[in-house]
């Protein structure tokens, strides 16, 4: 049989057919070359057929009846005819389209997150000495905590409609998850100003840090994140002016217009980018679905305590200006672009090897190998955010690099790795264990504050290791990379 004869299903009908002779079926002879049209004729359906069966709903449509069969064919039905062709048409099946992939996206949208991510940390300096009286820092931590819970669990919810399909659903999820949000961050900053009797800058200002999150949570889940851009602007441009130009007395009020311009424009473009394309009756959540979102939003209360408490714990843990904690988190908020890019590397990577391999030994064994390297991607971006960052601290005389800056950064380092992991185990639906190993870590961490930065580096490395060693055993297991 020749080569072209293995390409081609026809060649292949017609070459079976044409030496196989006179067919003998029920005690009479019939013309091979008639069925051997037929198989010429019907060659990618007797090819690819698995059953007999196939091929004769296949000459059923075509209008071939038990009548027709037995006075062209001299058999006594289709079934028959459809056996007949099985037999005489080997099967060459067609190989299957190759599947999108699901993970593809642009290059430059890791690299704007990673922005959309840092950018905000510029508002703060130039807030903080605008900002003053008793409970800044716990009023500002109370509306990071609170918002970054509420838009992690946002996200999940909206990420998880996105999945059934149903864009309609998820913006009116996003919409409502919106207004309840912002309802919960102004009850916190209400109870902010009663229990720590923060001032009405204080509390005006974390109400809207905690509006820009949430808005800017719908924006990302819907697309739209480019929008951001445009939220960002006023505030971006206005804080970085005011301390370049040494802030300047009587400026202020531009720079409070400019603050407050940014979560207006997030929440008006969150707002628009939500509305619903036709109004649609019933519950926009059940409880189910309320409670799945818990771990993620408890995920996102820790994450970002364990990010949060070295700045406002300082080096020995009791208060005081953290150099290393404050020149760690831009970097690290910047390097959540090279984790998005690093983990759709990683699901890209695995979804080959889940169809390349077939021993689940040699699978486990590449998918750590595969794993190491995600892990070394983002640390290596990292790494080099990290470095930016010194440089042009250093270079401009902004800070004194004075203190246990290394072991500050060091323990920063090994938090955005295990963030890195954490993210990842969600993402495959282990997230029990990542929950729980970084509720210890900040426990620790707060419970030998008094120890300074070693009790946040011990806690960060040990987070790391724990998730780290977790999974490297999950995640070998090719049932995680079925999501």
């Amino acid at each position: 049989m020749s080569a072209e004869s293995l390409r081609d299903p026809r060649l292949l009908a017609q070459q079976a057919a044409g030496g196989a002779g006179p067919l003998l079926t029920e005690g009479r002879s019939e013309p091979a070359d008639s069925v051997a049209a037929l198989c010429a004729d019907f060659s990618e359906v007797c090819a690819s057929a698995v059953d007999p069966l196939e091929i004769a709903s296949a000459l059923e449509f075509d209008g071939l009846s038990d009548q027709a069969v037995a006075d062209r064919y001299g058999l006594p039905d289709v079934f028959a005819l459809a056996q007949e062709m099985f037999q005489r048409v080997p099967r060459q099946p067609a190989e299957p389209e190759p599947l999108s992939d699901p993970w593809h996206t642009s290059r430059l949208r890791p690299a704007l997150h990673g922005l959309l991510y840092g950018l905000p940390a510029i508002c703060f300096p130039a807030a903080a000495g605008l900002l003053g009286g008793p409970g800044v820092l716990p009023t500002l931590v109370a509306a990071l905590l609170v918002a970054w819970g509420l838009s992690q669990g946002l996200a999940y919810l909206g990420y998880r409609r996105l999945g059934m399909a149903d864009t309609g659903q998820t913006r009116r999820v996003l919409r409502a998850g919106l207004v309840a949000g912002l309802a919960v961050v102004a009850a916190a900053m209400a109870a902010a100003a009663m229990l720590l009797h923060a001032r009405a800058d204080v509390v005006i200002f974390g109400a809207g840090e905690g509006a820009y999150m949430l808005g800017a949570c719908v924006l990302m889940v819907l697309g739209a994140d480019r929008w951001l851009l445009v939220a960002l602007a006023p505030g971006v441009l206005g804080s970085a002016a005011f301390l370049l130009l040494g802030r300047p007395a009587g400026q202020e009020h531009l720079v409070w217009a400019a603050l407050a311009a940014t979560p207006l424009l997030a929440l008006a473009l969150a707002v628009a980018c939500s509305r619903p394309r036709s109004p649609r009756a019933g519950r926009v959540l059940t409880g189910t679905e309320l409670l799945s979102a818990l771990p993620a939003i408890a995920f996102g209360l820790l994450a970002a305590g364990l990010l949060i408490f070295p700045v406002a714990a300082g080096v020995h843990g009791h208060g005081g200006i953290n150099v290393g904690a404050l020149l760690a988190a831009l970097p690290l908020s910047l390097s959540m672009g090279a984790a998005e890019w690093s983990l759709l590397w990683y699901r890209r990577r695995m979804r080959r090897l889940v169809r390349a391999t077939g021993e689940l030994r040699d699978f486990g064994v590449r998918a750590r190998r595969v794993l190491l390297a995600a892990v070394g991607q983002y640390l290596a971006g990292t790494l080099a955010l990290t470095a930016a960052t010194i440089w042009i601290v250093l270079a401009a005389r902004l800070i004194p690099l004075r203190g246990p800056v290394p072991a500050e950064v060091a323990a920063y380092l090994a938090l955005g790795c295990a963030m890195f992991l954490a993210l990842l185990l969600q993402a495959l639906g282990a997230r029990a264990f990542a929950l729980a190993a970084a509720a210890v870590a900040l426990a620790f961490e707060i419970g030998y504050r008094d120890y300074g930065v070693p009790a946040q580096l011990a806690a960060c490395c040990g987070l790391l290791i724990a998730l780290g060693i977790y999974a490297s055993r999950e995640l070998s297991r090719a049932v995680r990379h079925g999501y």
